[in-house]
């Protein structure tokens, strides 16, 4: 019987495909994986807010559920809408988020 690969395999498979694809040539299967200047890095949402944003946020939610209108207007005017609905979707992922539910 032959299983699907894990997940945690994916990034193994890709690199290992992209190495035989470049000829074994590390330099230029690097090349390829890399874009030109370097990773592309991005900042966590979750780092773009404090601690203190993050338990108003929670206090938020708990009172107005998913309505992150309100919980912008009451609770976080600072923060743009879009920042808030990507803060709640990373904070699902979060050992705080699993111990509420």
């Amino acid at each position: 019987l032959s299983s699907a690969p894990s997940a945690s395999h994916c990034p193994q498979f890709h690199a290992m495909d992209t190495l035989q694809r470049n000829g074994y040539d590390l330099a230029r299967a690097m090349a390829t994986l890399v874009p030109q200047g370097g990773p592309v890095l991005c900042r966590d949402e979750m780092e773009e807010w404090s601690a203190s944003e993050a338990m108003l946020f929670e206090e938020a939610l708990e009172k107005y559920g998913k309505d992150f209108n309100d919980i912008r207007q009451d609770f976080l005017p600072w923060k743009s809408l879009a920042s808030i609905v990507q803060f709640y979707y990373m904070w699902k992922t979060t050992d705080r988020y699993i111990q509420q539910v």
